[in-house]
């Protein structure tokens, strides 16, 4: 069976999912469990997504947290409202 390939957007979408599920705050380790993503990639997308401003990395003596920003939170509406349209709009008789 062929995997099916997920978006950027898919994928900062379920990195942020996952942030929220922890609580709002996570480590890198258990966020790329959590979002199916190699470690390597999920250090690239979390960089990007706090560069963006829709997470904040906090160091500590034990590593990196990310926690996620009011951003982050909007995006994820947003990620959820366009995706509810475009069910809506395949359930449409063509």
């Amino acid at each position: 069976m062929k995997k099916v390939k997920r978006s950027k957007l898919d994928i900062y979408s379920s990195l942020l999912r996952a942030i929220d599920s922890y609580g709002g705050s996570g480590r890198i380790t258990h966020l790329s469990y959590a979002s199916n993503t190699p470690l390597d990639r999920t250090k690239r997308y979390l960089q990007f997504l706090a560069d963006k401003g829709l997470l904040r990395a906090e160091e500590g003596d034990d590593g990196t947290d990310y926690t996620m920003t009011p951003r982050g939170y909007e995006f994820l509406r947003a990620y959820s409202v366009v995706g509810t349209l475009i069910e809506r709009g395949s359930e449409r008789p063509g």
